[in-house]
């Protein structure tokens, strides 16, 4: 056997112990939300439990476009008025295992921030991550926020020096391609191999497509910090920092740039 095949053989090896640990990893259940504000008006609830449906039956739609990304408002008062997000990868594969993702990060949501005025929330797959996010009152269309950032690390190690190196430089270059972007895709992604080619690596980066080429630019350059810190200088298996407008990921297994088209057997989520 040649010695990429037993070093490819190796890692799926790990991606499958890692998946033998998602028990334990829900069992631990991650605060992956952010939440602030309070609301009491009864129609507030009604408008942001009406727009998570809008969101959901968009993606169940089979006659929409998928791109990723969907905003939605709902409400008639500026005070009662809820805007709602959610962004998954943009590749049509991902689109039912996004639904998924997106009904389980939106029943989160609601659990954890139950009358708050404004929530973000995440939720990981092995080859979806999705986010959804709303706000009473106040418009976040086109509008960079700041104010929710979380870390994701991946279970297992990488016994190599040169990760944070090859990340940091991957996500530099890919940032500028997903800035780039038009209004309905922000998202760029590459494969490499490093370490005198011993080890695969996967990275992907997305803006939400409504905020600017500046403001994408921007969140992905804080992100790259986030990720260095919390993840590629610990030299994790996988790793993702994610905000309510961008994320950076990497992985030494390819699911979010190559993810199954079998929507029953993946849609497990690692941390619900």
């Amino acid at each position: 056997m040649e010695m990429k095949s037993i070093i490819s053989f190796l890692f799926i090896l790990q991606a499958i112990i890692n998946g033998a640990n998602l028990s334990i990893a829900q069992d631990l259940m991650e605060d992956r939300h952010e939440c602030r504000g309070y609301f009491k008006s009864i129609n507030v609830q009604k408008n942001r439990d009406s727009a998570f449906d809008k969101l959901i039956a968009q993606l169940k739609d089979s006659n929409s476009s998928y791109n990723g990304f969907h905003h939605t408002q709902v409400g008639d008062k500026p005070e009662e008025q809820v805007s709602a997000i959610y962004l998954c990868p943009p590749n049509a594969q991902s689109k039912p295992i996004c639904e998924c993702c997106l009904r389980h990060v939106v029943e989160y949501a609601i659990k954890k921030c139950p009358k708050q005025n404004e929530v973000v929330a995440w939720d990981l797959y092995e080859s979806v991550q999705c986010m959804v996010r709303y706000s009473v009152g106040r418009k976040i269309f086109s509008v960079l926020d700041d104010w929710a950032w979380y870390c994701h690390e991946g279970d297992g190690y990488v016994k190599t020096d040169e990760l944070e190196k090859t990340v940091d430089g991957l996500v530099s270059k890919l940032k500028e391609h997903a800035a780039e972007g038009d209004a309905l895709r922000k998202f760029a992604s590459e494969s490499v191999t490093y370490d005198r080619d011993e080890f695969p690596l996967h990275v992907a980066v997305q803006c939400t497509p409504d905020i600017s080429k500046e403001d994408c630019t921007k969140c992905l350059s804080k992100a790259i910090n986030g990720i260095r810190s919390c993840s590629t200088s610990k030299r994790y298996f996988a790793g993702s920092y994610l905000s309510a407008n961008c994320y950076v990921w990497y992985s030494h297994i390819d699911g979010l740039l190559d993810p199954p088209t079998e929507f029953n057997e993946y849609c497990n989520p690692l941390f619900y």
